[in-house]
């Protein structure tokens, strides 16, 4: 019985090399990649795999197809194990293949240049991000004229589940680097006294932060996100916004660039070209 079920196994992994449908990668991308294969005589179906589960259902004669997007992402800079199985009208397998693959990576330079003259009073004319990897995802970081060197932005403090209170004036790393976004997208001309984190959250292809600010007597909430995606035309861009609920959603200036409709977003290497019509 052992030596049936050693007999079975290595005739299972034999099967991919005798294959007769070769499966290719067309294009890799940090959230997404797209693949083909060889047509295989009597498929009806092509059924993808993703690491041993079922992605879609291709109905033939179409022989690629992409796994992944930008609603739907992947994990970047990651290994997968793609499958693909040809299939007839009675769901029995006619040939199977596989191929591994890699996710690529988000990192790199991202601009976002304003084209109007609304640049809440000089302080937004262009802005500067950076993405960076680091042992299980990537974290963001900005540039501001004032200081010499870039700013982790986020994740700001390690997640954790409950935050502490910072001081909106503290000179920690933490609090500057709070101070100098804030700074940015602040359109009124008050201060905040002290802030809290209240949710932070990373998922393939965005990263969210929720915060609560005193002013005053008052407390307000904001949310940052960014989200991360692929354009049509196959470049790295961040979109980025930021909300906030009552009179906070009024003093946060928003990008003013037509067909951003109040959306930062930032492209990679600062490419003006590829400007989403939303």
């Amino acid at each position: 019985m052992k030596r049936l079920l050693v007999v079975i196994v290595f005739f299972c992994l034999l099967l991919p090399s005798l294959s007769a449908m070769e499966v290719r990668l067309l294009n890799s991308f940090p959230n997404q990649v797209e693949i083909s294969w060889d047509a295989v005589e009597g498929a009806v179906w092509y059924d993808l795999y993703l690491d041993n589960q079922m992605m879609k259902r291709v109905k033939a004669p179409t022989l690629f197809a992409s796994l992944g997007s930008n609603e739907e992402s992947l994990e970047s800079n990651r290994e997968y194990l793609v499958i693909v199985a040809a299939r007839n009208a009675k769901n029995v397998t006619l040939d199977a293949n596989q191929i591994t693959v890699r996710t690529t990576s988000w990192a790199g330079h991202y601009f976002w240049e304003n084209l109007t003259s609304d640049d809440n009073r000089g302080k937004c004319k262009s802005l500067h991000l950076e993405v960076r990897d680091i042992d299980g995802g990537f974290e963001l970081l900005g540039y501001f004229p004032e200081k010499p060197n870039a700013l982790k932005l986020f994740p700001l403090v390690p997640f954790v589940k409950e935050y502490p209170e910072f001081d909106y004036q503290g000179d920690g790393p933490i609090e500057n680097a709070y101070r100098a976004n804030v700074s940015v997208f602040n359109a009124t001309n008050f201060e905040p006294r002290s802030w809290k984190i209240v949710e932070l959250e990373q998922k393939n292809s965005s990263l969210r932060t929720k915060i609560s600010m005193k002013v005053g007597i008052f407390s307000f909430n904001t949310e940052s996100l960014l989200v991360f995606e692929v354009s049509e035309g196959g470049g790295k861009r961040v979109l980025f916004q930021n909300t906030g609920d009552g009179l906070a959603s009024i003093g946060i200036f928003k990008s003013p660039n037509p067909g951003e409709n109040g959306v930062f977003v930032f492209v990679e290497k600062g490419s003006l070209a590829d400007i989403p019509d939303k």
